[in-house]
């Protein structure tokens, strides 16, 4: 199913850009995103729209707001479990994170791509802060194994750190 939406501006300045992710020395680039941002998102086939305030909470880029309207009705049920987030959010990160069709278009067909430990700790990043599929992508992009993606990922956790699942938790202590 396809979602149809557009991104608009909400005429409020988006927030003070914040680096995250590790900086890749092979291909030069540093991921950074607003702390915060608001969009208005349009949905033609549904006649409604919603204005969206988000944050980057350091891990993952969260809504903090959201508003629908739909021209003075009643919004229903069903224009609500349409609204498709996860999407909208996707989009949002595209938009607002410089080079981000280095990590959001990544596959295994491209000649002479990065693989570099530090380019792949991009991308889970990147599909980690804009609600995609951090360890899908990386299989995708290498052409790996389940059980040998999460080897790597587990490799590159250790290090440069990722966030969400795979995020290095402090061992409990005991007394």
């Amino acid at each position: 199913m396809e979602f149809v939406f557009k991104l608009e501006s909400a005429n409020v300045t988006d927030g003070e850009r914040v680096d995250f992710g590790p900086f890749d020395h092979e291909t030069g680039t540093q991921q950074s995103i607003p702390v915060s941002l608001t969009r208005k998102v349009v949905y033609p086939d549904l006649e409604v729209s919603a204005l969206v305030v988000c944050v980057f909470t350091g891990d993952k880029l969260e809504i903090q707001n959201i508003t629908v309207s739909q021209n003075g009705k009643f919004v229903s049920t069903k224009v609500l479990t349409q609204l498709a987030l996860p999407a909208v959010i996707r989009a949002i990160a595209i938009e607002v994170i410089p080079n981000s069709h280095l990590w959001a278009q990544v596959n295994g067909e491209q000649m002479g791509k990065p693989e570099g430990p530090a380019f792949l700790a991009q991308v889970y990043w990147f599909e980690h802060v804009s609600w995609g599929s951090p360890r899908g992508s990386i299989m995708n992009y290498m052409n790996w194994s389940r059980t040998n993606a999460n080897f790597h990922i587990s490799k590159i956790a250790r290090q440069f750190g990722l966030p969400g699942s795979h995020a290095q938790r402090p061992a409990n202590s005991s007394n």
